[in-house]
């Protein structure tokens, strides 16, 4: 019989529970989750994070640079973008005692501010052949043939929120890079914004040297934010926007990418009500109805929360149909 195929990608969904049930002993509420996983079978992937999880999967190597800004940028303009390019994403960055830790809450800005502080920052880098352009206020873009450079490898901003930025700043030629960051912040500095104070450079592209990525997902990405939208448009493969799985429009034999990252800020915040919330959601609209289609044989599941794990369900066997089994959260954190 010919499956419908879903592979669900979940960031947050394991990452900060050992550190919660630990410390505040915190015990999830998901019954979906644990009974879809109760026979799950692991692999695991030499990647952790959304987008290098997801690029990884259609077929690029771990240890080149996730070209994320090229397909970003055509998202957002409609239109390849001219020149080599990074992701250049406002940010507020928090100095403690020893580190200097990324806020998860990204800022909000207008466009009159945007084009305000583009101005002024504009007017520096064109001392380098650089230039920043914006069609949203919370993505920017550094273009420039120094961002061409075949040796920058970035971490892309999903990964450095919530997080001590110091061992995530670019490589390759990283005086230089480092330098400019620290140059970029002084003059946000002077601009006195409220919001932003530093730009995350990452997902460093080259139009030139630009490889479509394999099908994965043949039957397309699933998912209402912009990663979901960038990755059908990098795929070439279809991408849709239901809010719930009984609403996706899914046929026997394709393979679908079902990104949900609601998790996400809520795992890197610390913040457990919010996080729970989130999952209650997720449970109700897209786990339950997996679950069904799972015991009855319609769907193939697998799940990740790009932590370098892939957990492939498997249904209950049907001569044990009594049996109603469940995996729970230790073995889920400790699988691998």
């Amino acid at each position: 019989m010919r499956m419908i195929h879903l592979n669900f990608y979940l960031p947050g969904l394991f990452q900060p529970l050992d550190l919660w049930c630990k410390d505040f002993a915190f015990q999830p509420a998901a019954r979906n989750v644990l009974r879809l996983c109760a026979n799950s079978k692991v692999t695991t992937q030499p990647v952790q994070g959304l987008e290098a999880t997801l690029f990884h999967a259609c077929g690029q190597t771990s240890a080149d640079e996730i070209p994320f800004a090229y397909y970003r940028y055509c998202a957002d303009f409609g239109a390849p973008p001219p020149t080599a390019l990074l992701c250049a994403d406002p940010v507020w960055l928090k100095s403690g005692l020893d580190s200097v830790v990324m806020q998860p809450q990204l800022p909000s800005l207008t466009l009159d501010e945007v084009t305000r502080l583009l101005a002024v920052l504009n007017q520096h880098l064109q001392e380098d052949g650089l230039q920043l352009v914006a069609n949203h206020p919370q993505r920017w873009y550094l273009l420039g043939k120094r961002v061409g450079d075949v040796t920058l490898r970035t971490v892309p901003l999903s990964q450095a929120l919530g997080h001590s930025i110091f061992a995530l700043l670019p490589q390759g030629d990283k005086r230089y890079w480092h330098r400019l960051i620290n140059e970029i912040q002084m003059l946000l500095h002077t601009c006195e914004s409220a919001a932003v104070n530093a730009l995350w450079l990452w997902g460093a592209a080259n139009p030139a040297a630009s490889v479509p990525l394999s099908a994965n997902a043949s039957g397309g990405f699933i998912g209402e934010t912009l990663t979901s939208q960038v990755m059908a448009l990098a795929s070439n493969t279809p991408h849709q926007v239901p809010t719930t799985l009984s609403d996706a429009r899914l046929a026997t034999g394709k393979t679908y990418a079902l990104i949900l990252e609601a998790l996400h800020v809520p795992s890197v915040s610390d913040d457990m009500q919010g996080w729970q919330q989130a999952l209650d959601l997720i449970e109700q609209r897209w786990f339950a109805p997996a679950l069904a289609g799972l015991q009855a044989g319609q769907f193939a599941v697998s799940l990740t929360a790009c932590d370098g794990r892939t957990l492939h369900c498997q249904p209950t066997p049907a001569w044990k149909f009594w049996q109603i089994r469940s995996a729970t959260w230790e073995q889920l954190r400790e699988r691998g």
